[in-house]
């Protein structure tokens, strides 16, 4: 009779546990969820989704506001947005998953497609942020677009540099395509790769690689649209219709990224190896660290490896933030239809920290010992 006590006593002290642990989550969402509604009233947000992925789980999603102006269809976390410079990451992993099946080569001279050197030169006699210290004459591969390690002596410094990247679709066009002068207005290789290699392995559904996928035409039209805010009123913006370049191109939703996080951590997309390249710092040509590579920033803060990407597009009203913390397996998603989520991060630095959206999230689930979720 004692033994069977003792073995009663500790699997109530077990359940127990186990429901503390769960209602103690259950106030850190809430709060959190809180603190999401004042960070979007701050910002000027019309809409705006996020969810979280805990230990390779979706533990919660939700949409708070509308869609619309007109404040008719509330967004939810299925509801598909523009991504922006999000769309970098899937790139990133399509390049090196091209290059490990040998289609392609990352050390390849980005001169080598059709009319880059007329883009490098245009780009360099301009006053464009992204044209400091160009030097077209460099070689410059795939690999340092990659790695916006193009500015200045190729491999030597990094510099945020999109308009480079978007020239990585008439790489793969001119390569294994049909030439870079089918590259636009149309569902391209990248978009093709994107597809083979990330949605359809990891069950993305709701996400499409471009807009010019007529298989997925219900994720386009359910698209909620993006939004400049004018005197603290909403006016809609004209609806991107791209094919994808390298920089920008994706649609999707918080629950398909998700899905992709999940199919990442999970081995479902890409190998382990492949995935450490990713969620490992580049380095310059004299072995040191950069903080980006491959279409992910990697930094440390408050001694945590911070793994991320941003998204913003004014001229089309979106905006987006993608955070991982691998060492507490734990990860953030936030999309918005308007430019609230972007915090001005500078173009040669990696500062996920400066946002004010990280912030709520690594303050509620990762910094505070007392508010762990594991």
């Amino acid at each position: 009779m004692k033994i069977m006590t003792i073995l009663f006593a500790l699997f109530l002290q077990t359940h127990l546990s186990a429901k503390q642990q769960k209602d103690s989550l259950d106030q850190l969402l809430e709060k959190f969820s809180t603190d999401l509604k004042v960070l979007k009233k701050e910002k000027q947000i019309l809409g705006l989704t996020a969810g979280i992925v805990k230990d390779n789980e979706l533990i919660w999603s939700k949409g708070y506001g509308f869609v619309d102006s007109d404040r008719t269809v509330k967004m939810t976390a299925d509801t598909p947005l523009w991504i922006a410079s999000v769309s970098k990451t899937f790139v990133g992993l399509a390049f090196l998953k091209l290059e490990s099946e040998g289609l392609i080569k990352l050390s390849d001279q980005a001169s080598s497609t059709p009319r880059f050197n007329d883009l490098c030169e245009w780009l360099s006699s301009t006053t464009i942020p992204f044209a400091k210290g160009l030097e077209c004459e460099s070689k410059i591969t795939i690999q340092n677009i990659l790695n916006h390690q193009v500015n200045g002596v190729p491999g030597t410094q990094f510099m945020y540099n999109p308009i480079m990247y978007s020239r990585l679709s008439r790489y793969l066009e001119h390569k294994l395509g049909l030439g870079v002068d089918a590259v636009e207005g149309r569902h391209n290789y990248l978009a093709k790769a994107i597809d083979r290699i990330i949605l359809s392995p990891a069950g993305m559904s709701r996400t499409m690689s471009s807009q010019w996928d007529k298989e997925k035409a219900m994720v386009y039209f359910d698209m909620a649209g993006g939004h400049a805010v004018i005197d603290g009123n909403y006016q809609s913006k004209v609806r991107p219709e791209r094919h994808i370049a390298g920089g920008a191109g994706v649609v999707s939703t918080v629950n398909d990224l998700a899905k992709y996080d999940m199919a990442l951590s999970g081995g479902l997309v890409v190998d382990k190896e492949i995935r450490n390249k990713l969620f490992t710092p580049a380095k310059f040509n004299n072995g040191d660290d950069s903080p980006y590579g491959f279409g992910w920033y990697v930094q440390t803060h408050k001694n945590k490896k911070l793994v991320w990407h941003s998204g913003w597009d004014p001229e089309a009203g979106y905006s987006a933030l993608l955070l991982k913390v691998p060492e507490e397996n734990i990860t953030f998603i936030v999309l918005a239809n308007t430019e609230g989520i972007w915090w001005n991060n500078a173009l040669d630095k990696a500062e996920v920290h400066k946002s004010d959206f990280a912030n709520i999230f690594l303050d509620t689930f990762v910094f505070d010992q007392k508010n762990q979720t594991n």
